[in-house]
C-alpha cells in the first residue's frame, strides 16, 4: 500500500506516494507533476474547471467566475465570504473543498481505490502573531479534507516535510536549514539528521526549530501592482477638494490580492467608484478602474504583472503590458527597480531565515546545508541574496513543485498511514 502526502499550495498544489523506499508523484493536470490552485465556473457550459483549464476558459474570454490563490483565505474572515454563481451562492471554503476534492478524485482514480488516509502540509503560520487564527486554519482545513472522505488524516509542517524529502539520500550526519519560499509563506526549519539510509524506516531526523513568515510571491506580485499598474487605475488619486485624501486604497489592495480580487466584483464598488470619478483630478483612471471591474479582468492585470516579474528574473528590463484592456496601455520596470521594491522584503526573510538558526541554539557557520524549494526562489534577486547569506553552508536546490509533498509521503509512512 502506498502512503500518501498532500501539498495544497497557494500557487500550485501536488500529490505524492511512497512506497517502500521511494517516492513518486501523481499526475493530476495532464501530464504535469503539480496543479496550478486555481478554479474557474463557466457560465457559457455550466462546468467547474481546475488547474490550466481554469486558466485556459478564464485567459480565452469564457464568462464566468475565476478564482486563485485561495488558501491564503484560510484563518481569515475572507473564507466565508460568498461568491455569487448564477442563482448559487459559495463561500470560499466551499471553493477549496471542491478544489481539494478534484485532487483526491483525480488520485484515487489512479490508485483505484478510495483515498482513506493523508498527510496535508501546512506553514508553519497561516496567520502570523495570530495562534488562534492559526488554529482555526488548521481545524478548516482539517474539516475540509474529513468531508471529502479521509478518514485518517494528519498534518506536517511543509518545511519538515520538505527535509524529510532531502534527506532520504543522506549518508552522514547533517545539520540542515530548509527554506521552503511559496507564493504565500516562507517557512524555515532547522533538522540535524544523525543517521539516514534509503529506509525512512531507519531515518533519524531531529526537527530542532522551525518558524515562518506569511510573505511570498504574491507578496512581490503585489508590490509591483501597487506601484506600477494601479496608478494607472487611480491608485494614489487625490480629491480636488480635499488634496489630503488620498481615494480609499482598499480598493486597489484588493485588486493587487489574488484571493481577494473577487470582492471588488460588487454593484456596491462600481457604484462607489461612479461617485468617486467627478471629485478627482484625474477622473479618467477612476473610470478605466470602473470598465476594468465591469469586464472582470483584474486577474489578467495580476496575470500580467506575475509574468513581469518571472521576466525581471532574466531580463534588465519589462514591462506590464495591459493593451489586453486598452492599445497602448502599459507600464515598465527595470530589474533594479524590482530590487529595490523587494528589499524590505528579502530582509524579512532572512531575518526568518536568522531567527530559526538562533532558535535552534546554532550560528549560521554550524549550518552544514541549507536546502532550497518552493516555487518563489525562482525569484533571482531573492535566491542571490540567500544563497550569498548563507556563503558558508553548501546550498542544494529542492525541487519547487514537489519536494514538501513527497516529504510529506514520507511522513505517512513514518506514522504508519498506508
Amino acid at each position: 500500500m502506498k502512503s500518501l502526502g498532500l501539498d495544497f499550495g497557494t500557487a500550485n498544489s501536488s500529490m505524492a506516494f511512497f512506497d517502500k523506499t521511494e517516492t513518486g508523484v501523481f499526475t493530476l493536470d495532464g501530464n504535469a507533476s503539480s496543479i496550478p490552485s486555481t478554479l474557474f465556473f463557466d457560465f457559457e457550459d455550466n462546468n467547474t474547471y481546475v488547474g490550466d483549464a481554469a486558466y485556459e476558459r478564464y485567459y480565452f474570454g469564457d464568462k464566468g467566475r475565476f478564482l486563485r490563490s485561495f488558501k491564503s483565505a484560510l484563518g481569515t474572515s475572507t473564507l466565508d465570504h460568498e461568491i455569487q454563481i448564477k442563482r448559487e451562492r459559495f463561500t470560499i471554503k466551499d471553493i477549496i473543498e471542491h478544489y481539494i476534492g478534484t485532487l483526491i478524485e483525480r488520485t484515487a482514480e489512479q490508485l483505484n481505490s478510495p483515498i482513506d488516509s493523508l498527510v496535508v502540509g501546512r506553514p508553519v503560520h497561516f496567520v502570523d502573531d495570530d495562534p488562534l487564527a492559526d488554529a482555526k486554519a488548521e481545524e478548516s482545513l482539517r474539516e475540509i479534507v474529513t468531508n471529502l472522505g479521509v478518514k485518517q488524516l494528519a498534518f506536517q509542517y511543509e518545511p519538515i516535510a520538505a527535509a524529510l524529502n532531502y534527506g532520504i539520500d543522506l549518508s552522514k550526519q547533517e545539520q540542515v536549514l530548509v527554506v521552503d519560499i511559496g507564493a504565500g509563506t516562507s517557512d524555515f526549519s532547522v533538522v540535524n539528521f544523525r543517521t539516514a539510509s534509503s529506509d525512512t524506516t531507519m531515518l533519524k531526523a531531529e526537527v530542532i526549530s522551525n518558524c515562518g513568515v506569511h510573505i511570498g510571491g504574491n507578496d512581490f506580485d503585489r508590490l509591483i501592482a501597487l506601484n506600477y499598474a494601479m496608478p494607472l487605475f487611480g491608485y494614489g488619486q487625490r480629491f480636488k477638494r480635499r488634496e489630503q485624501l488620498e481615494v480609499p486604497n482598499h480598493y486597489f489592495q484588493n485588486a493587487a490580492s489574488w484571493h481577494k480580487i473577487d470582492m471588488l466584483y460588487d454593484r456596491k464598488v462600481l457604484t462607489a467608484m461612479q461617485e468617486i470619478s467627478p471629485q478627482v483630478f484625474e477622473p479618467e483612471l477612476i473610470d478605466r478602474f470602473s470598465e476594468l471591474l465591469k469586464s472582470r479582468q483584474v486577474h489578467n492585470v495580476l496575470a500580467e504583472v506575475e509574468n513581469t516579474k518571472k521576466a525581471l528574473s532574466t531580463n534588465l528590463q519589462a514591462e506590464i503590458d495591459l493593451a489586453f484592456l486598452e492599445a497602448g496601455l502599459s507600464n515598465s520596470l527595470s530589474s533594479k527597480d524590482f530590487e529595490l521594491l523587494i528589499e524590505p522584503l528579502c530582509t524579512e526573510i532572512l531575518e526568518h531565515a536568522n531567527r530559526a538558526v538562533k532558535l535552534a541554539g546554532l550560528d549560521l557557520a554550524d549550518v552544514d546545508t541549507v536546502y532550497l524549494t518552493g516555487g518563489s526562489m525562482g525569484i533571482s534577486s531573492l535566491h542571490q541574496k540567500i544563497v550569498k547569506h548563507f556563503n558558508q553552508s553548501q546550498v542544494i536546490e529542492g525541487d519547487r513543485s514537489t519536494a514538501v509533498a513527497r516529504g510529506l509521503a514520507i511522513h505517512a509512512n513514518r506514522i504508519g498511514f498506508s
